[in-house]
């Protein structure tokens, strides 16, 4: 099964480079422009549209669904990884901010100790989701909503050690749920 993946449109911390985590704001301006741009890639041939329950993500969601028509199902399990109180804070500003910003992006994170979540229980929610929408739409395609860091993920499962660097706001990514689920 194929599953596109979009990250939510730009917002007021993403612009001042700070993490969200799971800080719950809306998009930006630029953000909701990023939105209806995006409305042109988006295949066609999307059945459902499953989006983060965050403000950013539903939001991005909604706005491409304007041309879809399609049913958005918020889903928790695609919520941004719970930085716990790193979240809000540039990764300069964090104690080993940078030693921090490559585990994160190599997924090998663990914000426990700061009130948030492990590699393992970000790996668990997302698949978990994945093996629900597998068996319910194995024959449609999907688009999700989501963050970088679950996209990340997503990428690092389908592909193994290939990290992925930056992922832009509105990039849409394509995944195999039968390579990811393997």
């Amino acid at each position: 099964m194929k599953i596109y993946v979009i990250r939510h449109g730009l917002t007021g911390l993403n612009k001042k480079k700070l993490v969200n985590g799971q800080i719950d704001e809306p998009l930006s301006p630029e953000g909701v422009e990023q939105a209806k741009i995006a409305t042109n890639v988006i295949p066609a041939s999307i059945q459902y549209i499953y989006a983060s329950p965050l403000k950013r993500a539903k939001q991005t969601a909604k706005i491409i669904n304007s041309k879809l028509n399609r049913p958005i199902s918020l889903q928790a399990e695609l919520t941004e990884i719970h930085m716990g109180s790193l979240a809000g804070k540039a990764w300069q500003d964090m104690e080993a901010g940078l030693e921090l910003k490559q585990k994160h992006r190599a997924i090998e994170f663990d914000y426990r100790p700061q009130g948030g979540e492990s590699t393992e229980e970000v790996k668990k929610r997302v698949l978990t989701f994945l093996k629900k929408i597998n068996g319910k739409h194995n024959d449609h395609e999907v688009l999700i909503v989501t963050h970088g860091g679950i996209i990340r993920l997503l990428h690092l499962l389908e592909h193994g050690n290939q990290l992925l660097d930056e992922i832009e706001h509105i990039s849409l990514y394509t995944f195999d749920l039968n390579k990811i689920l393997r």
